[in-house]
């Protein structure tokens, strides 16, 4: 069908372009005026965060300093109470030991004080906190001793940083004059603060990436930095300096720095100056930070404002550009609805429309229904892949149409189902005749791209109206009949009949009686003995699960078990039996086992293990007493998971049984791989051991692979005393069967127990 011409441009979409305009020029304008409203934020946001720890910091540096200013003042009152007045009584008072005491005590406790020094007027070091005695050091060459020399203004001075001679480390050094009573300079008295431990303090703040964080003197000179500067003896006559002009000048609140006045980078930084003396802290981090920060935070803005731009631009052409198709569409709707697009033929929907009209028509001619299933097509999808698949799904359409009449009506309904109506059938014998053509069909071998593909295919049909009129009837039962087809083995034909539907119907009575009989506690176990081969002793029971219905009688449990399996009730089923079984077992005398059958659903709900120990300790059966039997389709279905199971069990000394040995496909691996203690003869090859050389011959092989592994071997349906004799006589040993002992209530087989430990006793 052709494409309907472009329309021109409406009146209505010019509307809604203008409209779309404005909205975007809106979006655009406020998200400008918010990122820069952002960035101002950001940027005071980070300056009052610098100012709060600007002020910290002054504040604690300041405090040091005045707390080193306080020790420095009590040592000259002290010196000056103790009579120090000229150089001779300076040098008596400081020179002696008490007097380095001294020194140490009032140094003590101040972790930012490092060190104490007493220096005469010809800057000789009397005494210091460093040694003692002390050695001869002279600061006389010092700055701040020259600046004492000298000194017009306060009596204090705080000289740059220093290599200490002393301490051999940078050391920033408060200095207090000492003079006479007539002011003559006696010398000076020294609080030396180790450098690292202020460079530590700053160190301790992070107010972001590429932050540097100083203290320094009016001048810029650098007292102690975050990054730390590096002061060696060179750096004492130049040491490292900050602009302090342009850090000053900067508003109480902080700024930008440019490049160069606090390294490489822009900075945004606060100054605080320390109350005290010619110092400040300055913290500072690097303007790219900042913006870093003002991006994390604008770019969603702007990410919002232009999804928001696009959604509308987007929402507003494909609203246009549906109004045009609509038109275009409309007719192409109706039949793409109703057409299967990967093979070409109708879909669901048209199938069902089909027979809603055939449905509608009062004078109906007769027709079969058919529903064809491919066979294990989802191998196919699964090891040649999904492309593979649908071109074998297109393939079988094509030899559908090709090999079916042109009144037929072939649909595919999804996945690998196809739906057929051929009009006219009016009895099975046609309408299987039919079903033969599509079989041969699907079945001829298919060419897809270099694979040579043959598939299978399994039918269910209806007739109508032999099967009814009624177009849900026909459905179910077309759908009936293909479900008994591929439960029947897959690859073949069914047609729906009375007997079909009251089978089916009988499955889901039993199903809905099952659950009752498991609320009503309508099951029971009996127990059928099981004897050594050598002497006949009593050797254990096999527990049977046994169900009685009100109306149905004993249900046989061949009939109910796949049900329940089905249904999952075998779990619940499963636990209980080894509950009940192994509590039972804990009446008859040791060492009497009992054997308990386990489905291989119970494996595959994964809490078979937790079962057994559940019953095991409720019940106080030694685990050795315990024998589980297993099949080999057990096995077969979850091989690593039944393997760890099984391995844990045995583990807790619990036997493991493999029943129906000989009937599989690979039951010598499994004596292997899964340890099993004891093998057990089907009764198919106990019944012609006594006439059958091909039964005698395969005992024999199984008796002699059991004793050459050392396994227990048991015979089940023994039933003739000379079966019992030749399996017996061939090593097999142990015997079950009628001929021995019928299955017994739970009282009987405790009775049979005692009995039996009676005359082990006796004997």
């Amino acid at each position: 069908m052709r494409d309907a011409p472009h329309s021109a441009v409406s009146p209505l979409e010019i509307i809604i372009l203008i409209i779309d305009a404005f909205l975007i020029l809106f979006i655009a304008v406020a998200t400008l005026s918010a990122a820069a409203q952002l960035s101002v934020r950001t940027i005071e946001k980070q300056l009052r965060i610098q100012a709060n720890i600007a002020d910290v910091m002054s504040d604690e540096i300041n405090y040091a300093f005045q707390a080193m200013d306080l020790v420095l003042v009590g040592v000259a009152d002290h010196l000056k109470s103790s009579g120090v007045d000229d150089q001779l009584s300076l040098i008596a008072k400081t020179t002696t030991r008490p007097a380095n005491e001294m020194l140490r005590a009032r140094k003590s406790g101040l972790a930012f004080l490092d060190a104490l020094a007493v220096v005469d007027e010809t800057g000789r070091v009397l005494a210091s906190t460093r040694t003692w005695p002390m050695p001869n050091f002279n600061f006389g060459d010092r700055p701040y001793f020259k600046a004492m020399q000298n000194l017009t203004g306060p009596p204090t001075y705080l000289s740059p940083p220093l290599f200490g001679r002393i301490a051999g480390r940078p050391n920033l050094v408060l200095t207090r004059r000492l003079t006479s009573a007539d002011g003559d300079f006696l010398g000076v008295v020294n609080a030396a603060s180790d450098q690292g431990y202020f460079a530590s303090r700053l160190a301790r703040v992070d107010v972001g990436k590429g932050s540097l964080i100083a203290f320094i003197l009016d001048d810029g000179t650098v007292m102690a930095q975050s990054p730390a500067l590096v002061l060696d003896m060179d750096a004492e006559a130049n040491p490292p300096r900050h602009d302090a002009n342009a850090l000053f000048a900067l508003p109480a609140a902080g700024g930008l720095v440019p490049a160069g006045i606090l390294g490489d980078d822009e900075r945004y930084a606060s100054v605080r100056r320390l109350a005290s003396y010619p110092a400040s802290v300055v913290v500072s981090v690097a303007a790219r930070t900042v913006n870093d920060e003002i991006r994390r935070t604008v770019i969603p803005l702007v990410v919002t404002a232009f999804v928001i731009s696009a959604v509308i631009l987007i929402v507003t052409a494909l609203w246009i550009r549906q109004l045009r198709r609509d038109r275009r569409q409309a007719a192409l709707q109706y039949r793409q609805a109703r057409t299967d697009v990967m093979t070409g033929l109708a879909n669901r929907l048209c199938f069902v429309e089909w027979l809603e009209r055939l449905d509608r028509d009062d004078g109906v001619s007769p027709y079969a229904l058919y529903f064809a299933d491919l066979d294990y097509f989802k191998t196919i999808n699964d090891t040649l892949g999904h492309d593979i698949g649908d071109k074998l799904l297109a393939a079988v359409a094509g030899r559908l149409v090709e090999h079916l009449g042109p009144t037929d009506r072939i649909a595919r309904l999804g996945g690998d189902e196809f739906a057929i109506i051929c009009m006219g059938v009016m009895d099975e014998i046609n309408a299987l005749r039919i079903a033969d053509i599509i079989v041969s069909a699907i079945g001829e071998p298919f060419e897809i791209e270099g694979h040579h593909l043959t598939i299978s295919s399994s039918i269910g049909i209806s007739l109508c109206p032999r099967d009814g009129r009624d177009l849900g009837a026909l459905l179910k039962n077309a759908d009936l009949a293909l479900f008994k087809a591929k439960a029947d083995g897959r690859g073949l034909i069914r047609v729906f009949s009375a007997e079909l539907a009251s089978a089916m119907e009988t499955r889901r009575e039993l199903q809905a009686d099952l659950d009752e009989a498991w609320e009503l506690g309508q099951f029971y176990l009996v127990y059928q003995p099981i004897y050594e081969a050598a002497g006949r002793r009593l050797a254990g029971f096999e527990a049977l699960l046994r169900w009685r219905h009100p109306t149905r009688g004993a249900v046989p449990p061949d009939e109910f078990i796949p049900v329940a399996e089905e249904t999952g009730l075998i779990n619940r089923l499963g636990a209980w039996v080894l509950e009940k079984a192994c509590a039972e077992a804990m009446t008859w005398p040791a060492p009497l086992f009992v054997s308990i059958n386990l489905s291989p659903v119970q494996f595959r709900a994964g809490a078979i293990e937790a079962q057994v120990r559940r019953a095991l300790r409720l019940s106080g059966l030694p685990s050795e007493r315990l024998e589980l039997e297993i099949t080999e389709s057990t096995l077969l279905q979850m091989e690593s998971g039944v393997e760890a199971v099984l391995s844990n069990l045995r583990d807790a000394r619990v036997n493991i049984a493999l029943d129906d040995f000989g009937t599989g496909y690979s039951s010598l691996r499994y004596l292997i791989d899964f340890q099993i203690d004891r093998i057990k003869v089907d009764r198919y090859f106990v019944e012609g051991v006594a006439d059958k050389s091909s039964s005698q011959a395969i005992i024999q092989a199984i008796l002699a692979l059991a004793s050459t592994l050392g396994l227990q071997c048991t015979a089940e349906g023994i039933e003739t005393e000379e079966q019992a004799e030749i399996l017996g006589n061939g090593g097999c040993t142990h015997l079950q069967g009628y001929l021995l002992g019928r299955p017994l209530m739970p009282d009987q087989a405790k009775a049979l127990a005692l009995a039996g430990e009676r005359r082990v006793e006796a004997g």
